[in-house]
């Protein structure tokens, strides 16, 4: 007894040690390909909005827990079949089955590591991702607020929202102050009211002007009176939605906080059903890792049979991609469907990992104490 303990033992450090080299390689590899869409975004802020370099980095530091959850299953399923494939080409499974261990033996291992996978992506999904979110919007709203609007240079005219034209002699970059403004406010009468201002400062939402004069004209042209302020703020709308969000997103929250926000919404009246389906995404999509685990697993025992079954493992390299493509195609599909209602967001979350897994766990059941 001892030594069937010692040895099965062995296999599963055995089993874990392989499969955590090529998933690792993989995940890091996933994680470059993930954040080269993002590059080009932040490229665009540093080189538009003045968003120094260390920002940048910064930010793709902290959007590194989001992408990796995105891939945490594509990594599982690449280690699972590397692993078996190898074990079946070096004859590893041939030797296990020959002394005695079913087959059985080495998929719960491997059904485990999926398993832990899928924990791991839930906790990072729960707890690391909206912290990350949540520092990396405010990294981005403080970088931007100390940078004057990405458009203003120096002696130039340019037009605001609605009916203003600014002038801006100077501009300081690194600080953000920019020196001797003039502002046409165009209304209704002949001409416009005209804002001086010694020194300006500019955020997403206002312009804050200091030490200037409001010149009022009436309609003959004339002057009709100056007005000195000290410090004055001008409201204006300007859309900066592609860098950031002033309120929380189902992204930046963790399942406590949003359950709370729908059981809000919910008593309000208002209608929660697009919440609910992220709710139940956030479960959902970490559990993949183990749906994955188990499409890798089953298609490796089913066609591929020794070490020199190329064609098998063709057949089950092919038949996973576009498994996995179809399984993301569902998954949009549902979580579309369930946001519009016409199902239990519940079930739109969970119905795409079910249609995997029990398929899967049957033909393991059935293939995994036959062999």
């Amino acid at each position: 007894m001892f030594f069937n303990w010692w040895t099965r033992s062995i296999i599963d450090r055995y089993l874990i040690k392989e499969f955590l080299g090529p998933f690792l390689f993989s995940l890091g590899g996933f994680i470059i390909i993930g954040l080269v869409d993002l590059i080009f975004a932040l490229v665009d802020l540093f080189v538009n909005s003045g968003v120094s370099l260390g920002v940048i980095s910064r930010l793709l530091l902290y959007k590194i827990p989001a992408i990796m959850v995105m891939f945490l299953p594509m990594s599982a399923i690449f280690a699972t079949m590397l692993l078996l494939v190898r074990m079946a080409k070096d004859n590893e499974l041939t030797i296990i089955r020959t002394s005695g261990v079913q087959v059985f033996r080495v998929i719960i291992p491997i059904a485990l590591l999926g398993f832990s996978v899928a924990l791991f992506s839930w906790g990072v999904n729960e707890y690391v991702t909206p912290w990350a979110n949540r520092v990396s919007d405010h990294l981005i709203r403080s970088a931007i607020k100390k940078k004057p609007p990405p458009k203003i240079v120096d002696n130039v005219f340019f037009k605001e929202s609605g009916n203003r034209f600014l002038y801006i002699e100077n501009v300081n970059i690194k600080s953000g102050e920019m020196n001797n403004l003039l502002l046409f406010e165009k209304n209704a009468d002949p001409f416009p009211r005209l804002i001086t201002a010694k020194k300006a400062m500019w955020d997403e939402k206002n312009w804050f002007l200091h030490n200037g004069f409001i010149h009022e004209i009436n309609p003959s042209g004339d002057i009709k009176y100056i007005s000195h302020f000290e410090t004055t703020t001008i409201h204006l709308v300007r859309d900066l939605h592609s860098f950031y969000s002033r309120h929380k997103t189902p992204k930046q929250m963790d399942s406590n906080e949003l359950k709370t926000k729908i059981n809000t919404l919910d008593k309000g009246g208002i209608n929660t059903t697009a919440l609910e389906v992220e709710y139940h995404l956030k479960k959902s999509l970490p559990a993949a890792c183990f749906i994955f685990c188990l499409m890798g697993i089953t298609f490796c025992i089913t066609f591929v049979r020794s070490g020199k079954d190329w064609w098998g493992v063709i057949w089950a390299i092919v038949t996973v991609v576009l498994l996995v493509g179809f399984y993301f195609f569902l998954m949009a599909t549902f979580r579309a469907i369930g946001k519009k209602g016409v199902i239990d967001p519940f079930l739109s979350a969970w119905i795409p990992n079910l249609i995997y897994f029990f398929p899967c766990t049957g033909i393991l059941l059935h293939d995994g104490f036959k062999r």
